[in-house]
């Protein structure tokens, strides 16, 4: 096999994979814990049980009420602030982990559907791209299956344990029913190519 054949075939593969996650991080930015969670306030959190070398904070907890509403909520009680000596003064419910927990969740689910759509077109190209009118489109079209193929592959990879317990077989089942198309019609093309 020509070794340039090789070459065309692998770069545009990986070219192609990269581009779909360039495009899935243009469209569709991962989003960022700091800006979920800007208003919380990473910070020694301290109460009455604990002393100070130089104080003794005074004891603050929320109720069990608040606790229970707050975990209905799916927050969690945090501190907001502190008097100067870094005791705590004020707490709230914060949600901020929980809603960022289900912008990753939709984050992953917008990787698998994009990934998805771009791998999908680029193996539709490779299969269908004309190799009759010039020998370089079947070293194109290689590259674009396996490109696409890659693509599927890290997107499912990537987002697998955010799909649902129902849509994971189905999704796995469409991959490999496709994966086996794809084997089919390559193999029917190397056979009319070789009676040619």
């Amino acid at each position: 096999m020509d070794i340039r054949k090789i070459l065309i075939i692998f770069v545009v593969g990986i070219l192609f994979s990269v581009l779909v996650f360039a495009v899935i991080g243009a469209v569709y930015p991962q989003p960022k814990y700091e800006e979920a969670c800007a208003s919380f306030r990473a910070g020694p959190v301290k109460s009455g049980y604990e002393p100070t070398p130089s104080t003794t904070c005074p004891k603050l907890e929320a109720s069990a009420q608040e606790n229970k509403a707050c975990q209905d909520k799916h927050g969690q009680i945090f501190f907001t602030n502190y008097d100067s000596n870094n005791c705590a003064t004020a707490y709230e419910c914060s949600t901020c982990q929980y809603e960022f927990e289900q912008k990753m969740e939709q984050y992953y689910l917008y990787v698998f559907y994009i990934s998805a759509v771009l791998a999908l077109i680029a193996i539709f190209v490779g299969l269908y791209l004309p190799a009759k009118q010039n020998s370089l489109n079947e070293w194109i079209g290689t590259g674009f299956l396996l490109g696409g193929a890659f693509a599927l592959f890290f997107g499912t990879a990537t987002s697998y344990t955010h799909l649902g317990r129902f849509v994971k077989p189905i999704v796995l089942i469409l991959e490999l029913g496709l994966v086996i198309f794809m084997a089919y019609k390559l193999i029917d093309n190397f056979r009319k190519d070789k009676k040619k």
